[in-house]
């Protein structure tokens, strides 16, 4: 049985993300998997010694925090005639991104799913170095789920794309995705102003000749031009009433290195839209 990863700091933000992907779950006919992390802080070389009584505390009231919240998820998941999903958690010890890999090998992950942190939107995460090194060591695609978002009914998935080889096996799997949730997914093609881009009409040919050997009906496609294409991209996501943006990461790649500008950062701070970010690492 494929599994939903939720990735848990025990935040309200991180449990708003939890309760979400039980929602997915019923949708994807997955169990759902929490996962919180005790991140050990360096400590001076003069103390090696037990933990103290403080750390000991703090990792009790976490395990009890991580109880209680698969057993509200449970109760809430059992509610309803769908797909009920099961709920279980896991606890590890050290950078929640070097663990990503075993937990995906281990446990048949379908998705991982992570909320905004306590006083951070969206930009916190593309900013933020720990979302991207999850990213980095994953195969599965990253959602995350800002605390403003309701992901109650999932009508249209918006798919930004520069055309890149890869781009080709997430179409097929935001397809599958479309057949479980019954949305549209519409393809949107980035144009930046001003770039001199002599392989772009190759990579579309290229692009547009997997599709066309794709179940496509119903996919809308649109370009996108402009300067400042994020602030573009949310236009185009209010306009088209989309429920998720998607797009892929690779390292140093054109998406990469456009959410990492500084004034991206500004553009997207309301940004209130759960994000699917498709990893380098991403396998069908």
């Amino acid at each position: 049985m494929k599994n939903l990863l939720v990735l848990t700091d025990l935040t309200e933000n991180a449990d708003h993300a939890a309760f979400s992907a039980v929602a997915l779950g019923r949708k994807m006919h997955t169990n759902i998997l929490l996962f919180h992390t005790e991140i050990v802080q360096p400590v001076a070389p003069e103390y090696v010694g037990p933990p103290t009584l403080m750390d000991t505390i703090e990792d009790e009231e976490n395990l009890e925090k991580l109880q209680n919240l698969t057993e509200t998820l449970t109760r809430h998941a059992q509610s309803g005639s769908d797909w009920k999903p099961e709920v279980h958690f896991q606890q590890g010890v050290g950078s929640l991104a070097y663990q990503v890999d075993d937990i995906e090998k281990e446990n048949n992950i379908e998705m991982i799913v992570m909320g905004c942190r306590e006083g951070g939107r969206i930009d916190h995460f593309l900013t933020g170095s720990e979302t991207f090194s999850v990213v980095d060591h994953s195969s599965r695609p990253v959602l995350l789920i800002p605390h403003e978002s309701r992901l109650i009914n999932i009508r249209k998935v918006l798919f930004a794309t520069n055309y890149t080889d890869g781009d080709v096996a997430i179409v097929r799997y935001l397809i599958k995705l479309g057949h479980m949730f019954n949305f549209t997914l519409e393809i949107v093609h980035i144009n930046l102003l001003d770039e001199n881009d002599i392989t772009r009409n190759l990579r579309e040919l290229e692009f547009m000749r997997h599709m066309h050997q794709m179940p496509t009906a119903g996919i809308i496609y649109k370009e996108a031009y402009g300067k400042n294409i994020t602030r573009r991209l949310n236009r185009l996501c209010q306009e088209s009433k989309a429920d998720i943006l998607a797009f892929s990461h690779y390292r140093d790649s054109f998406f990469s290195r456009l959410f990492r500008r500084s004034i991206t950062r500004k553009a997207i701070s309301a940004q209130t839209l759960p994000l699917l970010i498709f990893p380098a690492n991403f396998k069908q």
